[in-house]
């Protein structure tokens, strides 16, 4: 291939990746609103969901790694945290009406919410109740936020934590709820999560894996 070639096809690449780059960047204020309205009516119904992935909570001087995997039916959920806590496995377990916390000696534990027991019980602070929105990419309770150029919530803020949306990841078709197949829709999901209330708390999700029921 000659030089002059080579030179020419490399513009012609560069020219194109350029034009994409620009068509995604120059959405008006008012189609990003748009894409971001169609994106919470698209993400409202999935309700059913199972996330499994890493979390890294820092609170002060104190940080704990653990694997997550979390399955949400609707208003249920079940969440297994492993990692921080010696060679066993924290299940928490729950609904609106309450939680239960069971820990590596089968001891079970009751509050009125998620966040509460595992502070309680493992020392780690954690807005689980709010992260089951955030981890499909959703608001809370009216936060402030930002949107990127594709409507994809950027960052959130709220009274006490504010989230940054990393990185989004494409579902697969084949792995896509049943739903959004039969309407052809795109599904798009954060699979990096950086949250953090002031200069303390930190906490990192990054998702391994999304899985839903095909039936």
């Amino acid at each position: 291939m000659s030089k002059y070639l080579l030179l020419c096809i490399t513009l012609c690449t560069g020219l194109l990746l350029s034009s994409c780059a620009s068509s995604i960047q120059n959405n008006s204020q008012g189609e990003i609103d748009s894409l971001w309205e169609q994106r919470q009516l698209q993400l409202s119904n999935l309700s059913d969901w199972h996330m499994k992935g890493r979390m890294v909570v820092v609170n002060g001087a104190e940080l704990w790694a653990m694997s997550v995997d979390w399955e949400q039916k609707g208003e249920q959920f079940v969440i297994f945290l492993s990692g921080p806590f010696g060679a066993g496995k924290v299940q928490l377990a729950g609904s609106k009406n309450g939680v239960l916390l069971k820990n590596s000696d089968d001891q079970i534990f009751y509050a009125e919410t998620a966040e509460e027991l595992l502070l309680d019980h493992t020392g780690i602070a954690m807005p689980l109740s709010h992260l089951r929105y955030w981890v499909v990419g959703l608001p809370h309770n009216g936060n402030k936020r930002t949107l990127d150029s594709l409507g994809r919530l950027e960052s959130l803020s709220s009274a006490k934590w504010d989230i940054v949306f990393k990185r989004y990841t494409q579902i697969e078709n084949k792995d896509t709820p049943t739903d959004f197949k039969k309407s052809g829709k795109t599904l798009e999901l954060p699979d990096k999560i950086f949250i953090h209330q002031g200069d303390d708390i930190k906490v990192r999700v990054v998702v391994g894996e999304w899985l839903f029921d095909k039936t």
